[in-house]
């Protein structure tokens, strides 16, 4: 019989403490709005008239918006995902097509489904909706809107914002407009704006009579034909990318009037009465088109959100007054709110220093649209200005949780933004890349001082220098591959956490091109084909979450008041690179601190197998990606540790052949007498009563059996381990766990996503501390 080696009392406190059971958590926003927008789309749907048709009455009882109701309600249908395949969409089509030209409203909305279904049997009906709206611009010359009619007949900034959104969608399908018809548009909103920064009902209402409906519409005016007219503004150098007009923009004085007016007591509202469901959609389409996380200080997509939740009626209706058109027009207006403003945001544009920020008003949304066609499908994804600069020291961890619903954030400029940015926006920007996030910088106008300034950023935040991008490296083939000589157009430098590369720099202007959707040609073509190599490589070619879903963060700032006998992970030191991942235990301690409600630390100490204090360490890990090798009697104490009750984890990093090939061999000389197998699927490690719900599937990213790189696939579990007596004391993955507890693996990571790990992992430590 083998001599039992005796630890110290205090070493052998380490009970198996019971996984508590998870208090049921308030459900999601973005859950919720979804269940509302399936209600709100199952009533429009039974709503339909046997002629396709949605009619109830005219808006406000004006003959000129007959059709009004069933264009807004097909609008609706279509951006809360009913595909025009559908018989629903199909037959509301046959109706809609019908309908001739007679009154603004219905012009604007009918173009706007058109161009939605993008047929190309419409793009004669969108010809003709565009050339009929642009006659009421007339010659231009005393301008002042459009009215219902053909010929005016009262102009109004309500009818005139379903003018420019007809206009704005013909142009999105492809039907030319001039620019002096934008300039006409945006001239009216410049010169008919109040001082304040509102705009009434006409151009005649002054200032007393300012309504937050026709500001909504004002500011959407104001960005739409400013966008429109934003190509060759600037006066960009197309040989070097700097902009002789580097952040001049006609419009931008008076666009910040009107946020500042939004921003005053009492003038942003969501409930406006008889048209609240009307202002609604204008709320959305001026935070979405502005990019502004925040209107009024106020987050407008979920609390708008909760309004309309609260507002839904038991038959999934929202019920609009007159000038929301109806039940019909309430809902639609309502279901527009929720489907396009909980559109995943792929970018947050950094907002620093003063406005040295935005030098490119339409660069990332450029950006964000190539993406959306190039890398994902023509999935809708939707980009936004992160303003934390007066954000308090005790909110970063709430601010960091809000920005991490975007996968990628990015900022440029001419300044330094070490001297510029608040000492909590650099807490909120490095806790963000701890969590998984990805930082972009672009030197704008290939400004020495701001490349400088970010490199010294990166060195106060991280401890790390940033270091040439060489031209074989992912982020210049991720999407598409780009040579040697297309590489040195936009040099970039970069900053690695574990196996990823998690900041970005690129110190040649790039944004220009951005900026004036230069994607098809030349060194702007380089330019978009590079940004999204950087996008397909920050993503993983994962979308991120909708809009509303909420990321916790713990709070991992205490490791006190620990109870007597907590766990403390020993990370095993080896030759092989053995800490490529170092935030990977803390990580997966807090989730178990968090959910299972267990005494963990989330410190972790390093660990030398020879050593004969590693017995205060029971629970051990072990990771890397190079070859290693120990000797025989290096094992002595890890053996006897093992033995005694401990628990050995290992994973290759991003699954490398060295690190696999050397602890196979360590794992036969560590335990001759036993091998290591393959962990059954029905084995207790995996099963319901250890981790509240059985491990059946994993998401892990492996070579395409077609072959052609990797791709992250579902697959059941596929640890190996070595068993003593009825004991697993040592567990493996031969497919990555760590860089995927840090929230960086990388696109080339042959390995588990972040959930999967944590399950397999977590299910380690559970299984040690039960056994």
């Amino acid at each position: 019989m083998s001599r039992r080696i005796l630890l110290p009392a205090f070493m052998c406190l380490l009970v198996a403490a019971p996984v508590h059971a998870q208090q049921k958590q308030p459900e999601e926003l973005v859950d919720r709005v979804n269940k509302s927008i399936g209600r709100g789309v199952a009533y429009l749907r039974r709503e339909q008239s046997p002629n396709g048709s949605w009619e109830k009455g005219g808006i406000g009882g004006i003959g000129f918006t007959s059709g009004g109701q069933s264009c807004l309600a097909m609008l609706a249908l279509l951006n809360a995902g009913v595909p025009p395949t559908d018989q629903l969409i199909q037959n509301g089509l046959s109706y809609i097509r019908r309908i001739e030209p007679q009154g603004t409203y219905v012009v604007g909305l009918q173009t706007m489904v058109l161009a939605e279904v993008n047929h190309p049997k419409d793009q004669i009906l969108i010809q003709r909706n565009v050339n009929w709206l642009l006659q009421g611009l007339g010659n231009g010359r005393n301008f002042v809107g459009w009215g219902y009619g053909p010929q005016g007949l009262g102009a109004d900034f309500s009818n005139t914002q379903y003018a420019l959104l007809g206009l704005h969608a013909g142009k999105q399908a492809g039907v030319p407009i001039k620019a002096e018809a934008w300039a006409i548009i945006r001239d009216l909103y410049i010169k008919s704006q109040h001082n304040q920064g509102s705009w009434g009902y006409t151009v005649s209402d002054g200032p007393n009579q300012a309504r937050q409906t026709m500001t909504l519409a004002g500011l959407c005016g104001l960005l739409i034909s400013g966008m429109e007219l934003a190509h060759g503004q600037q006066q960009l150098d197309k040989d070097t990318g700097v902009a002789k007009r580097c952040g001049e923009y006609e419009e931008d004085r008076f666009i910040r009037r009107t946020l500042d007016w939004l921003a005053k007591p009492n003038n942003f509202s969501f409930d406006m009465g008889q048209y609240r469901y009307y202002n609604i959609y204008g709320i959305e389409r001026a935070g979405r088109l502005s990019g502004q996380r925040f209107m009024a200080d106020r987050d407008w997509y979920r609390e708008g959100g909760e309004y309309l939740i609260s507002k839904q009626q038991d038959d999934g209706s929202w019920p609009g007054g007159g000038f929301d058109g109806g039940t019909i027009g309430g809902t639609a207006f309502g279901l527009l709110f929720m489907s396009k403003g909980r559109t995943p945001i792929l970018i947050s544009k950094l907002a620093w220093g003063n406005n040295e920020w935005n030098n490119k008003h339409y660069d990332i949304k450029h950006v964000v649209e190539y993406a959306s066609r190039e890398l994902f499908k023509k999935t809708p994804l939707a980009w936004q200005i992160y303003d934390c600069r007066k954000a308090p020291q005790h909110k970063v961890k709430d601010e960091t949780a809000e920005l991490l619903q975007s996968p990628i954030i990015y900022f440029n400029g001419h300044e330094s933004p070490a001297r510029k940015l608040t000492g909590v926006q650099k807490e909120i920007l490095k806790k963000y890349v701890q969590e998984g996030g990805f930082v972009f910088a672009e030197a704008c106008c290939n400004s020495k001082e701001f490349a400088e300034g970010f490199r010294e950023l990166m060195k106060e935040l991280f401890e790390k220098d940033m270091v040439p991008v060489p031209a074989d490296h992912a982020l210049y083939h991720a999407h598409k591959p780009l040579g040697a000589q297309e590489a040195a157009m936009f040099p970039l430098e970069r900053l690695d956490l574990g196996c990823k590369t998690v900041v970005v720099l690129s110190t040649r202007a790039m944004a220009g091109w951005w900026e004036e959707d230069l994607y098809k040609a030349g060194r702007g073509q380089v330019a978009f084909q590079l940004a999204g190599n950087i996008v397909a490589y920050a993503t993983n070619m994962e979308l991120p979450k909708p809009k509303g879903f909420r990321v916790e963060i713990a709070d991992d700032k205490f490791d006190v008041n620990l109870p007597r006998g907590y766990l403390k992970v020993g990370q095993v030191r080896h030759e092989g690179d053995w800490e490529p991942a170092p935030q990977a235990m803390r990580n997966l301690m807090l989730d178990l601190r968090t959910k299972a409600k267990l005494d963990l630390s989330l410190q972790k100490e390093a660990v030398s197998i020879t050593n004969k204090n590693m017995f205060q360490y029971r629970f051990l890990y072990m990771h890397g990606r190079r070859r290693f090798e120990f000797a025989d009697a290096d094992f002595k104490n890890l053996r006897a540790n093992l033995k005694t009750g401990g628990l050995l984890l290992a994973d290759s990093c991003c699954g490398s052949t060295e690190f696999d090939t050397a602890f196979r061999a360590m794992a036969n000389r560590l335990f001759p007498e036993a091998k290591l197998e393959a962990i059954p699927e029905n084995d207790p490690l995996y099963g319901a009563e250890l981790n509240g719900k059985k491990i059946e599937k994993v998401m892990c990213r492996r070579p395409k059996e077609s072959g052609g790189g990797l791709e992250l696939q579902s697959m059941k579990p596929a640890l190996e381990g070595i068993r003593l007596g009825k004991r697993w004391v040592v567990i493996y993955s031969k497919y990555d766990l760590g860089c995927a507890l840090e929230k960086h693996p990388s696109s080339d990571c042959i390995g588990h996503d972040h959930e999967s790990a944590l399950a397999l992992a977590g299910a380690a430590v559970l299984y040690y501390l039960r056994n």
